[in-house]
């Protein structure tokens, strides 16, 4: 895992943590429903690092699988397509370097659809039985 990926996973961890302890302090329903937002984008935040993580361990251990003699390095024998394939997968790794930046940016968007979605839920629940709320 690159270091703005570690640092993004343990914001979110800590975050998840934080929001974990306030929840009990809430009793607004409005705030319920930024409280069950910031919960999901967390939450997406941290899966989203940790399965480009995954991803990014896994070419790397089917990379060492084409050394077949296993002394370290590729000879012309070992050398495929199959292996250019997944060694260019590694040695980009763009993905994996903007894995914080687009993770953040997918979960904005579907914590904030969320987000939305569940203010309207609390309105039309406030507004149809008001001595609930």
């Amino acid at each position: 895992m690159n270091y703005p990926s570690l640092i993004g996973f343990i914001i979110g961890v800590l975050a998840i943590i934080a929001l974990a302890f306030i929840e009990r302090r809430i009793n607004n329903p409005y705030l319920k429903s930024l409280w069950r937002s910031a919960l999901f984008f967390f939450s997406m935040y941290v899966l989203i690092l940790v399965l480009v993580f995954f991803r990014w361990k896994y070419y790397e251990m089917q990379l060492s699988t084409f050394d077949l003699n296993a002394d370290g390095s590729i000879g012309l024998k070992e050398y495929t397509d199959q292996y250019r394939f997944v060694r260019d997968k590694v040695m980009s790794g763009a993905d994996r370097n903007f894995a914080f930046v687009t993770g953040a940016a997918l979960s904005f968007l579907l914590a904030g659809l969320a987000l939305m979605l569940d203010l309207i839920n609390t309105w039309i629940k406030s507004k149809n039985n008001p001595i609930e709320s």
